[in-house]
């Protein structure tokens, strides 16, 4: 009996260990540190052109169509990355929940981008805003950059 209360203890715990944080999310400034934090979180490589995918616990279904409970995405062309965390488990659920309140409580509300809310981050490490949005039983936490039109125009 005690064996099994300390399994029924000790996997819960297991399953924080492979949860992205806030302060993650706030380090990312490139396509290194983005790998870095998901890989270093056991997510899997997707595929990978324009945009790097990773899925967390990445599998395939019956119609040969990659699924996961946890998505990552980086755009190569803008430097902007994406997290989507399928809310169908309350680990996941609790997860994106824990980093929309650390947005919340730690960055300044900037505006509403494209149904997203936006923050400003002081502790961000990358130049932009944070947004998130719930939608289709996903939660999604993106990075928007700071785009130089005046740079782009010259180009």
């Amino acid at each position: 009996m005690k064996k099994l209360l300390f399994l029924l203890l000790f996997i819960p715990i297991m399953s924080f260990g492979q949860e992205i944080k806030f302060d993650e999310i706030m380090s990312i400034n490139s396509l290194d540190t983005f790998k870095r934090v998901v890989i270093e979180n056991s997510f899997e490589f997707s595929n990978g052109d324009n945009y790097i995918t990773y899925g967390y616990k990445l599998d395939t279904n019956k119609k040969g169509v990659e699924v996961a409970s946890k998505w990552a995405s980086y755009d190569k062309e803008f430097g902007n990355f994406l997290f989507q965390f399928i809310k169908d488990g309350l680990w996941v659920d609790l997860e994106f929940n824990r980093i929309v309140s650390d947005i919340k409580s730690k960055c300044e509300y900037f505006e509403i981008n494209d149904e997203y809310v936006t923050y400003n981050c002081d502790d961000s490490t990358f130049e932009g805003q944070i947004g998130f949005k719930t939608s289709e039983g996903s939660g999604f936490v993106t990075m928007f950059p700071t785009i130089d039109f005046a740079s782009l125009e010259k180009e």
